[in-house]
C-alpha cells in the first residue's frame, strides 16, 4: 500500500494497515507538515514504525500495477491532490477499515474512507468518499457522511442524519436522529446535537449552540 501526505493520524493509519494485512511500502510527499505543538512530528512518528517504508516526493512517483493508494488526512485541503492523482493518472483509493469495526452489509462505502477499530456503521448508511471515522463511532442507520467529513474518537450520530461536504463532529459528540450538520461545520467535543446546524458554524456545549461562523 502506498500513502500520500503526511498526518499526525499516521500511527493510527498503520495500525489498521498491518490489523489487515496490508504493508505499506511508501510514502509520498507533496506539501510541507503543519504541526501543532504538542503532536509528534513526522520524522518522530517514522522513527516509531517497525517496518520504515520508502519517502519519495510527488513529482518521483510513477504508479505501478498491482498497487494500493491511500490518502491522509482526507481533510478538504486534499482535495486538489486528489484531483491530480485522479486526472494524471487515473488513480483508485482503497479503503482502509479496521478488523475490529462492523460496517452493516446494507451500509455503502465509498473510496479512500478510513473506519477506525470498533466503530460501528449502521444499515442504510452512505460514506460518500474521503470521509475518515476515528476509533469508536458510531453511525446509525440511513445516513448520509458526505465527502471529507471527520467523525473523532467516540462520537454518536443517530438516524436519519445528513452530514455534508467537510464538516466536522468532535471527541464524544453526540447527534440526536434527524439532524442536518452545515457544510464545512464544527460539532465541538463532547456537544449534543438537538438542531440542524448552519454552513460554516461551530457549535458546542449540552444542548449545542452556536459558538462562532467561518468566513469564506
Amino acid at each position: 500500500m502506498i500513502l500520500f501526505g503526511v498526518s499526525n493520524m499516521l500511527s493510527d493509519i498503520y495500525d489498521c494497515a498491518n490489523a489487515l494485512g496490508k504493508k505499506i511500502s511508501m510514502i509520498i510527499i507533496n506539501t510541507q507538515e503543519l504541526r501543532r505543538a504538542r503532536t509528534k512530528g513526522f520524522e518522530t512518528r517514522l522513527q516509531e514504525l517497525n517496518e520504515k517504508p520508502r519517502i519519495i516526493s510527488l513529482s518521483e512517483f510513477t504508479p505501478q500495477e498491482g498497487e494500493e493508494y491511500f490518502v491522509v488526512p482526507t481533510t478538504p485541503e486534499k482535495s486538489p491532490l486528489i484531483d491530480c492523482l485522479k486526472n494524471t493518472y487515473q488513480l483508485e483509493f482503497a479503503r482502509l477499515i479496521h478488523p475490529t469495526a462492523y460496517v452493516s452489509p446494507y451500509a455503502k462505502i465509498g473510496e479512500d474512507v478510513y473506519i477506525g477499530a470498533k466503530s460501528v456503521i449502521g444499515a442504510g448508511t452512505v460514506i460518500k468518499d474521503h470521509v475518515f471515522i476515528n476509533r469508536g463511532v458510531t453511525v446509525g442507520h440511513d445516513n448520509i457522511i458526505h465527502e471529507y467529513v471527520r467523525l473523532q474518537p467516540g462520537c454518536n450520530v443517530g438516524g436519519h442524519v445528513e452530514i455534508l461536504y467537510g464538516a466536522m463532529i468532535g471527541l464524544g459528540a453526540n447527534v440526536i436522529e434527524e439532524i442536518v450538520i452545515g457544510r464545512g461545520a464544527v460539532v465541538a467535543a463532547g456537544a449534543v446535537v438537538i438542531q440542524d446546524v448552519k454552513d460554516k458554524t461551530m457549535v458546542c456545549g449540552v444542548p449545542a449552540v452556536i459558538k462562532k461562523t467561518y468566513e469564506d
